[in-house]
């Protein structure tokens, strides 16, 4: 790119320069990022001198755009650039970029397709394509792209990465932990490859290794809560419940707004029998989620094992309003129904459950609440004459 000759355009190149956005392709920050703070402040002020040009100017202006996250703004740059200059490929490289940014995945798809057919050795095309395949669900074609990437570029540790998490979505668990071996390679202080790589082997069942993994991932970056939560998930399975409970505490000590891990902290309460802790865990977990019926459900099995079989039922049916296709919680209606002795409401949540869940049938023929009026039922049918067969 030659050297702009207007001030603004000077200035703006030096700070994109310094902040490595790029003056001509693109260069995004990882995750998304863009610039804040002082930073930000500066870029605006040159882009705010700068009229939109075309040719390399018009490029500059854009990149400084997309820089503060301005992609609209950016995306009619580039557009104007290549309605000037269509073979142009760094502005249709950047434009791809822009797209993804404004959530539209195929376009990028379009615009980066395209730079491919001039320039098939563009390790950050494939990278980027890679990225909208995967934003469109289309995931062989995501692991296609990076591959490529990685032919042209073995040590792009973002191809690398984003390969394995893709890898990992398709359940090809074992080629993930590969992928995630070689970027730890390339970098081996990166927490969430670690992270990625324990969830992997614990998909494949090597869970000692998966809780080493993601207490590395922890050393190297002790606000992971992921990896806290994941390690706490594993050692639940394991049935190391004071080592879950630890680690779920210090997810909600790094986000006590963090449902799903007042959710599971209760479980594992409930487990070693401290089901007042159990019932506030998931009383939390329903303030801040008011339509969780696992939760609800869970506080209304906890109510029973305190033998408060009222509130019990209560959590039960409001669980069913948030999701009325909720097997366990029909089934658990319906067992204190039984004992209530109120066999219409039992037989109706029963036989939702049964319906939901056909296995349950079995199950409720040996439940001391439930045999009885699954037995009460069948002699009904077989005296009611309107009945099929009685």
């Amino acid at each position: 790119m030659t050297q702009p000759d207007s001030p603004p355009l000077v200035k703006l190149a030096k700070l994109l320069e310094e902040h490595a956005i790029g003056v001509s392709r693109l260069t995004p920050r990882a995750r998304g990022g863009r610039l804040t703070g002082c930073s930000r402040q500066e870029v605006e002020q040159a882009l705010d001198q700068v009229a939109t040009t075309c040719g390399e100017d018009g490029v500059l202006y854009g990149n400084g755009c997309f820089a503060v996250g301005r992609y609209a703004d950016a995306l009619e740059a580039f557009r104007q650039v290549l309605r000037d200059d269509p073979d142009y490929t760094d502005a249709r490289f950047n434009l791809g970029l822009a797209h993804l940014r404004l959530g539209q995945p195929s376009e990028a798809v379009t615009e980066l397709t395209a730079v491919l057919r001039r320039d098939p050795k563009l390790a950050e095309a494939y990278y980027q394509r890679g990225n909208a395949h995967d934003d469109l669900r289309q995931r062989d074609k995501a692991v296609a792209d990076y591959k490529s990437a990685l032919e042209i570029r073995p040590d792009y540790l973002q191809a690398v990465y984003n390969y394995g998490v893709v890898l990992a979505r398709l359940d090809r668990h074992r080629e993930a932990v590969g992928a995630f071996d070689r970027a730890i390679e390339l970098r081996p202080d990166l927490s969430n490859a670690y992270l990625n790589r324990g969830t992997s082997l614990d998909e494949l069942g090597q869970h000692q290794e998966a809780i080493e993994d993601y207490s590395t991932a922890i050393e190297h970056n002790p606000a992971n809560a992921d990896a806290y939560f994941n390690r706490a998930r594993t050692h639940y399975y394991l049935e190391r419940l004071d080592s879950a409970i630890a680690d779920y505490s210090q997810v909600l000590e790094l986000d006590p707004e963090d449902a799903e891990a007042l959710n599971n902290r209760g479980l594992a309460f409930d487990a070693v029998g401290d089901y007042e802790q159990a019932v506030a865990d998931y009383g939390r977990a329903v303030e801040l989620r008011p339509d969780f019926a696992e939760s609800l459900s869970n506080r209304g099995a906890a109510f029973e094992a305190m033998g408060d079989r009222e509130k019990a039922l209560a959590d039960y049916l409001v669980a069913l309003e948030a999701v009325p296709d909720f097997a366990a919680a029909h089934y658990n209606a319906a067992r204190l129904y039984a004992n209530r002795g109120d066999v219409d409401n039992c037989v109706s949540h029963l036989e939702r459950a049964m319906a939901l869940v056909p296995d349950l049938r079995a199950e409720a023929s040996d439940d001391d609440d439930l045999g009885w009026v699954l037995e009460l039922r069948r002699l009904k049918e077989t005296q009611d004459p309107d009945c099929p067969g009685g």
